[in-house]
């Protein structure tokens, strides 16, 4: 299970647990399995509470696909899975009913990727479905760094003390003894929270170890192949000496090939550009994480984008919706709240009034300021 949530600069107002189906489309659903060390951010592994709730099916839907019309995907998903308002309790084998979903769409359709993705907003427990399509001939949206293969020691131990932190902040939290949402740290972005008595003598360890061992810890976000251990890794940085450094060690790694560690270094963007006098992450590569192919790059890339907005203003508006603008208008029109809510902010942003949750309105107002452009093959 991967949790995963709003990422409004760090902070949460519900955490959703997602069950992310991955895999090129000729191949069988595959749960995700949580890296060994690994920390996600509202997107971010963690242990799943040992009591099994009930959830109710709140609906699905599609993301992505220009090619085939948006009404055929609704129903080859949507034949054979539950109602919204079912409860999934023990009698609905949901996973086995997302498995013959997948394999109806792709018979019908190929396609270059596809991903299931289920949220749980744990405040509710409804259950949502997101499946995020990248059409064949759209490869360039998913052109990511080959994947690390190296094998790199743990610069003193801080891999591990990570870790260790997480499995206590989740402990904690699971069990109520910690508020929604991250709170205070003393990195540039917080994962977490340490202002809990259990967990504030653990990071002294990170604010003491990380600028020591600044150097040791990008070589692990370069190359080592365990994608846990980069995903630390990105949490760890963020305790380095300035943002500028910071930054730049990041840069490469918006191309990650691993969803989990591009989720994080999108947070952290945001997260280190919140509240600063000038825009200091790159617009292009925010953008460029917009056409990524699944909901946590997207919904991240977005609350980067407000957080740039916020700094400078609406100079660039032009730029964004030439070049980003279609995802930005379909995120809009969701109704999943990680999808929808840092959407509608950055339009809101752009144009300087809220013109409302109609999507179809918000494309008029876009088409009468900005030429809408889907970007080519690179």
């Amino acid at each position: 299970m991967r949790a995963c949530g709003s990422g409004a600069g760090g902070h949460v107002k519900h955490f959703i647990v997602c069950l992310v189906l991955l895999a090129g489309c000729a191949t069988p659903i595959q749960q995700a399995s949580p890296a060994s060390g690994s920390t996600s951010t509202p997107e971010a592994t963690a242990p799943v509470a040992p009591q099994k709730p009930v959830y109710t099916f709140g609906g699905f839907e599609v993301f992505g696909s220009r090619k085939v019309p948006k009404e055929k995907l609704l129903a080859l998903v949507g034949d054979g899975l539950p109602a919204p308002g079912t409860r999934l309790d023990e009698s609905v084998d949901f996973g086995k009913l997302l498995g013959e979903s997948k394999k109806r769409l792709t018979s019908a359709h190929s396609f270059a990727q596809c991903t299931y993705s289920v949220g749980v907003d744990l405040e509710t427990n409804i259950l949502r479905l997101t499946v995020d399509l990248v059409d064949e001939g759209d490869e360039w949206r998913m052109r990511f760094s080959p994947a690390p293969q190296g094998d790199v020691a743990d610069p003193e131990g801080l891999i591990a003390a990570w870790g260790d932190f997480l499995t206590a902040y989740w402990k904690l939290r699971n069990a109520g003894a910690l508020p929604s949402g991250f709170g205070s740290c003393r990195a540039f972005s917080c994962f977490g929270r340490f202002d809990h008595p259990e967990l504030a003598p653990l990071e002294p360890r990170f604010v003491e170890g990380v600028p020591r061992n600044f150097d040791a810890l990008v070589r692990v976000l370069r190359e080592d192949r365990d994608e846990g251990k980069r995903m630390s890794a990105v949490n760890l940085l963020a305790y380095g000496p300035s943002r500028e450094q910071v930054l730049q060690a990041l840069l490469p790694s918006v191309r990650d090939p691993a969803q989990g560690v591009r989720n994080e270094v999108l947070r952290v963007f945001g997260a280190m550009q919140k509240d600063q006098p000038r825009v200091i992450i790159p617009l292009e590569k925010v953008l460029e994480a917009l056409w990524f192919p699944t909901t946590p790059d997207r919904n991240k890339a977005a609350w980067a984008l407000v957080r740039i907005l916020e700094t400078e203003g609406a100079i660039h508006r032009e730029q964004i919706l030439e070049k980003a603008g279609e995802p930005l208008l379909e995120m809009v029109a969701m109704q999943v709240r990680t999808d929808r809510e840092p959407a509608h902010k950055v339009l809101t942003l752009l144009a300087g009034r809220d013109l409302g949750e109609d999507g179809e309105v918000w494309r008029q107002w876009a088409q009468t300021v900005a030429q809408i452009a889907r970007p080519k093959a690179r």
